[in-house]
């Protein structure tokens, strides 16, 4: 079991995303939650006016951040700052150097334990992947498309910023792998809530989409519910 919100992207500042943000708030039970902002994929670079941290406070957290790239870091220190949270929320960036960090960290580790936990996981483009099996990003050092293993709290591959023309892509090499897989749109994110899958939708629209390996990878909008009532039988 275990709870996630996978956003495909979007902006935090003309509050396209802020019922999506809301959304993951309200999924703690809790009116003040504590949440850790993790900045890995940015490379642990970040400011106190960063659209993610401005926007959980808004929502009203208490935000505490994580750079785990900081090998000052004991792996005690690590385990106990995700453990205590009440969400996680991931930033977007650079899919492998977040995963590389995770794993040499050892807060894959300690990942695994919170969403076993309870303990709402989130993220951003590259921050929502990585709960997934498998992500799609364009993180090589010419800024070609890549798949990378993931943490596999989730089933299958995942693709943010779909309606981005070199990101739509995935529509076509979706094939080149064995997996099932989802997109998400800017503006829109996939909820994993306990066993039960929804989606939930931005301020300016949005779409998550479903590509069934079992039928060749054909392309399902989730917003229909005959495809999301298929889509929760199957995607497990």
């Amino acid at each position: 079991m275990g709870k996630i919100v996978a956003i495909g992207g979007g902006c935090y500042d003309d509050g396209e995303i802020k019922n999506i943000i809301e959304k993951i708030v309200s999924m703690t039970g809790k009116a003040n939650p504590k949440a850790v902002f993790l900045p890995t994929a940015s490379f642990d670079n970040f400011s106190e006016t960063d659209g993610e941290i401005t926007a959980l406070k808004e929502c009203g957290c208490s935000v505490g951040v994580l750079q785990l790239s900081d090998e000052n870091l004991t792996e005690e220190y690590i385990a106990d700052t995700i453990l205590s949270a009440d969400l996680i929320y991931a930033g977007g960036g650079h899919l492998a150097f977040l995963m590389n960090t995770f794993k040499k960290s050892k807060a894959d580790v300690y990942l695994k334990q919170a969403f076993e936990k309870g303990i709402v996981l989130s993220g951003y483009s590259s921050g929502a992947m990585c709960w997934f099996e498998r992500g799609y990003d364009d993180c090589t050092p010419d800024g070609s498309f890549i798949y990378v293993d993931c943490l596999g709290f989730l089933p299958g591959c995942n693709c943010p910023h779909y309606e981005n023309e070199n990101w739509h892509k995935f529509s076509v090499r979706v094939s080149e792998q064995n997996l099932s897989a989802t997109a998400c749109d800017n503006g829109a994110a996939l909820i994993y809530d306990d066993g039960a899958w929804s989606t939930v939708h931005g301020n300016d629209g949005g779409e998550v989409w479903f590509f069934d390996a079992t039928q060749n990878h054909k392309e399902m909008s989730l917003s229909d519910a005959d495809n999301l009532a298929y889509f929760q039988r199957v995607f497990k």
